[in-house]
């Protein structure tokens, strides 16, 4: 029998108060133990021997155990496909909901370790400064979006989830499933938060285009629809440094890669809208039941919407377009009439605002008056198939050099320097000239002989 460190030290003890080396007293103080206990531990060790150091319970199985059926039925839910990429705790939770099943996350960890289903998975440690949590709900909105497939191969490519978390609380206060992360859907997630929850007093995002990008001196901010709409609602928004800055957003993500997706997959979630209503019906409730504690100040810091407020018109695209002298303004590649009745106050050269709404309407206004503009009927530009076809123009000839054109004296000239050099150098070398062409005469006049560019003037070598 193997003995660990601590029962080997138990049995030195014994063995010098049974050879009488050490009184019963001072055994039973260095072993921790009542005397009484020491006594019985002796009378053990003087029958059995070393084996008495050794606790009776080893060996044998808890009575706290679980039955064998339950680990069997656990492990076959581990392997099956469906929750093969489950881990531990949320396996846990899943055995209890639908099996019925109570098993400790820990105890599922240490079966699923053994059978080959787990690996224990080590985090490397890095020092972090935590930032505190703001005292109340509202204060400060942690808001980021995740592109992730979330419906796995039930439908192709990723969509982007788009959350905002309460800082104070770790409250999921918004949730939604869009195709892209883009601009628009960012603002009608933030115009859903505003009607549901009223203005916070901050948020806190990352450097995406939509939200705003600091300049090369960083010193100033461009300025973004969305930001623009949140200072006239008087609602800081704040761009965070790094992911960890907003870290519990990024952590939520983290969570709902590994829950919602496989959630989703027991349910057969296909598409964004039963994922969406699957976010209102159960995922926000869960999470804010599950994963939200208690803030240092109970009160809530949303603060109501002014009166009359428009966020459809505060988180429109704005475009500023100038008023002609027949009182008209060119909007997509169209005129639009401002009526007499609504020309009040409205001059040549003004500037009225158009915006384009989320919804796709697009309203004019003329400071904080909306026009009911009306547009102009244009005469519809004649279609390229109804104008009769053109009949194709004759191309011209190649203009024909006259006989006295300076191109045809500098041939002329070329061809008879070129004879002159061969008869000289023939008649140095006393070759004869019998066989030479004839010489071309000088072009002097309009009816002299010349040659034209289509003649073949051979020059002998």
């Amino acid at each position: 029998m193997e003995l660990s460190l601590r029962e080997r030290d138990r049995v030195s003890v014994l063995r010098q108060v049974s050879e009488g080396v050490l009184a019963g007293a001072a055994g039973a103080a260095r072993l921790g133990v009542t005397p009484r206990h020491f006594r019985r531990l002796l009378r053990r060790f003087e029958a059995e021997g070393d084996a008495a150091a050794v606790h009776g319970l080893r060996g044998r199985p808890s009575n706290r155990s679980l039955p064998a059926a339950v680990r069997e039925l656990a492990l076959s839910v581990a392997a099956d496909p469906l929750y093969a990429d489950f881990g531990p705790t949320l396996l846990a939770e899943h055995l209890w909901r639908r099996f019925g099943v109570v098993v400790s996350a820990d105890t599922l960890r240490r079966w699923m370790l053994e059978a080959g289903r787990w690996e224990r998975r080590r985090r490397r440690a890095r020092h972090r400064s935590r930032r505190p949590r703001r005292a109340a709900l509202g204060e400060l909105g942690q808001w980021d979006s995740s592109a992730h497939p979330w419906l796995e191969e039930r439908s192709p490519g990723s969509q982007t989830l788009i959350s905002i978390h309460d800082d104070a609380t770790s409250r999921l206060l918004m949730a939604r499933f869009v195709a892209r992360d883009n601009g628009a859907e960012n603002r009608r997630a933030i115009i859903e938060y505003l009607g549901r929850h009223g203005r916070p007093v901050a948020v806190y995002t990352d450097h995406a285009g939509h939200f705003g990008q600091w300049l090369s001196k960083r010193e100033e901010r461009t300025d973004t629809i969305i930001s623009r709409a949140l200072g006239e609602l008087g609602v800081e928004v704040i761009l965070a440094g790094s992911p960890q800055a907003k870290g519990r957003v990024e952590r939520s993500f983290g969570t709902a890669q590994d829950r919602l997706v496989k959630e989703m997959r027991l349910e057969g979630i296909a598409t964004l809208e039963a994922a969406n209503r699957f976010l209102e019906d159960y995922w926000v409730p869960f999470w804010n039941e599950r994963f939200t504690v208690e803030p240092a100040d109970t009160r809530d810091a949303h603060r109501p919407l002014p009166a009359g407020a428009d966020l459809e018109a505060l988180f429109a695209e704005t475009d500023t377009r100038v008023v002609a002298r027949d009182f008209t303004i060119r909007f997509r590649k169209r005129r639009w009439q401002i009526p007499e009745r609504e020309a009040g106050g409205i001059v040549p050269s003004a500037e009225v605002i158009v915006e384009r709404r989320l919804d796709g309407e697009v309203r004019f206004r003329f400071g904080e008056r909306y026009l009911e503009v009306e547009p102009v009927c244009q005469a519809p530009a004649a279609s390229p198939n109804d104008a009769p076809a053109k009949p194709a123009k004759p191309r011209p000839a190649p203009p024909k050099p006259a006989p006295d054109h300076p191109w045809r004296k500098h041939f002329q000239a070329s061809a008879q320097q070129a004879i002159a050099r061969r008869n000289l150098r023939r008649e140095r070398e006393g070759i004869s000239n019998k066989n030479e062409p004839p010489r071309i005469p000088e072009a002097t006049g309009a009816g002299a002989k010349t040659g034209t560019p289509g003649e073949d003037i051979s020059i002998a070598p």
